[in-house]
């Protein structure tokens, strides 16, 4: 240990020997193919993409590993594809795939050569290519934006009635490579767009107990689509529940960062207004209104919740209820549209500052 030394500089002299180490470890890449190479990129910057093709096309049969060849010869076909050259662009990611089907450019090499076909060939050959590459490479980050692409294809194509069938064929498979939750998500939307609604919400109910938080990244979309077709089945208190089973996962973060979901706080906006308006429980939408504010402190929700339930408070007859809940919207939240038309709704609220006009579409809430 070298003493005398400041934070600063044992920190700068740590980074130093940390540069120097990494530089000691990394490869020695052949000069030819590092010159060819950076040709390569200034043409491509410059925007001489078929120069930019030929230099890459060099530095491939200059490199010694076979991640370096194919780095750049999947280059040497996206300057093909810049420049418009398609049909070259296309052989040259097929012709990378001849060569290295399993490297780490392949996936995407094969979903450039499927769009290439589909926008400047063959369209139903393009949407095969699709297809077969979801297969050759099913846990690619791209494989599932190709999914949905596709399925959307086979709606336009052989109906939805078709899609549902292929999904359901095709689960076992999808569970194994990470594309179940999307398959079963999908499923259920399709049958929702059938009116097949018990279906729908079983395939969505299904999709959330398969693949459940923190797994599932579409675990809170699942049950808040679960609880609107419940309630257009006329069974507001099981929408409830799908929605409060969703918020029953909801955890807080103890440090910097947040594990909120989008839907958490539309859900318990939702809790309240089915209390509300489905099933005529006026004192507990007031509370769950009220919960919104006070629980979900980064929602843009807060101030619509405060202004909800100092209307069903203004309903009940509860004067004093409906000041409390427009004071400390007004207090709390004064930027917000409905503070301004805090007095349309108790004449003793503060004024909010900055003052402006209540707006006619809020003021025509307020019941006289």
């Amino acid at each position: 240990m070298i003493v005398g030394l400041g934070k600063a500089a044992r920190l700068a002299r740590a980074l130093c020997i940390a540069s120097l180490m990494t530089a000691a470890c990394a490869p020695s890449l052949p000069r030819p193919y590092l010159e060819a190479k950076a040709a390569g990129h200034r043409a491509y910057g410059a925007g001489r993409y078929d120069e930019a093709a030929k230099y890459f096309h060099e530095a491939a049969g200059k490199a010694e590993r076979r991640k370096d060849r194919d780095e750049v010869l999947y280059l040497e076909a996206a300057s093909y594809q810049r420049g418009g050259r398609h049909r070259d662009a296309r052989a040259s990611y097929e012709a990378m795939l001849e060569l290295s089907p399993d490297g780490p450019r392949a996936a995407r090499a094969a979903h450039e050569a499927a769009r290439l076909e589909m926008r400047h060939g063959d369209e139903a050959k393009g949407w095969e290519m699709v297809h077969a590459a979801m297969l050759r490479y099913p846990n690619s980050g791209l494989t599932r934006a190709a999914l949905l692409r596709y399925l959307g294809h086979l709606d336009e194509t052989l109906g939805v009635e078709r899609t549902i069938a292929y999904l359901g064929k095709g689960q076992t498979w999808f569970h194994a490579h990470d594309l179940g939750e999307a398959a079963l998500y999908e499923k259920a939307k399709r049958f929702e767009q059938l009116e097949r609604l018990e279906e729908a919400r079983d395939g969505f109910l299904l999709c959330a107990r398969k693949y459940p938080y923190p797994v599932g990244g579409l675990f809170d979309d699942a049950l808040y689509r679960a609880s609107l077709i419940e309630e257009r089945l006329g069974r507001p208190r099981q929408a409830v529940e799908h929605l409060r089973a969703m918020l029953r996962e909801r955890e807080r973060a103890t440090m910097q960062g947040s594990y909120e979901r989008p839907r958490y706080s539309q859900a318990q906006m939702r809790i309240a207004v089915l209390h509300r308006d489905a099933l005529g429980e006026p004192d507990t939408a007031r509370r769950e209104f009220r919960k919104l504010y006070d629980a979900f402190t980064t929602s843009i929700l807060r101030d619509d919740a405060l202004w909800a339930e100092a209307l069903v408070a203004r309903e009940q007859g509860d004067r004093d209820g409906a000041c409390e809940a427009v004071t400390l919207l007004v207090k709390k939240l004064p930027d917000s549209r409905y503070a301004k038309c805090a007095r349309v709704l108790c004449e003793d609220a503060p004024e909010p500052s900055p003052a402006g006009e209540c707006r006619d579409y809020i003021a025509r809430e307020v019941p006289r």
